[in-house]
């Protein structure tokens, strides 16, 4: 299952926060069909790195996230795949998942990729 951050809960574009993102559509990549889920930690993109596990989640694909909210994902074992900053649509990204498209970010590359945005981070992940 892959996490898609998103604005609203009828939204279908990926959203430019990650940690902040108030919902998430997990997409079952071998059927294409996704359900939206709130973001029961919004606001901390620690624990919403956690909180994604629990919901079986093995991958996500960010706009923005810094390099605390990566670790955390990669902590728990989720892969991390960029959008390089494409307001990409659930359908195109479900498209291009299959296609093998993403660039998946390692621990070699993920200075490179990663943003967290113009927001100030508040979750406290800049210190880990």
């Amino acid at each position: 299952m892959l996490a898609i951050p998103l604005d609203t809960n009828e939204a279908t574009i990926l959203s430019e926060l990650y940690g902040k993102a108030p919902y998430f559509a997990l997409l079952d990549l071998a059927t294409g069909t996704f359900k939206v889920v709130e973001n029961k930690e919004c606001g901390n993109g620690l624990k919403s790195a956690e909180y994604l596990k629990d919901l079986g989640v093995k991958s996500t694909i960010f706009f923005h996230m810094g390099e605390g909210v990566y670790k955390a994902c990669a902590k728990n074992g989720i892969d991390v795949y960029t959008s390089k900053k494409e307001p990409l649509s659930i359908d195109s990204i479900y498209t291009k998942a299959l296609n093998g498209s993403f660039k998946k970010l390692n621990s070699e590359n993920y200075n490179v990729y990663l943003d967290a945005g113009s927001e100030p981070c508040t979750c406290g992940c800049a210190s880990r």
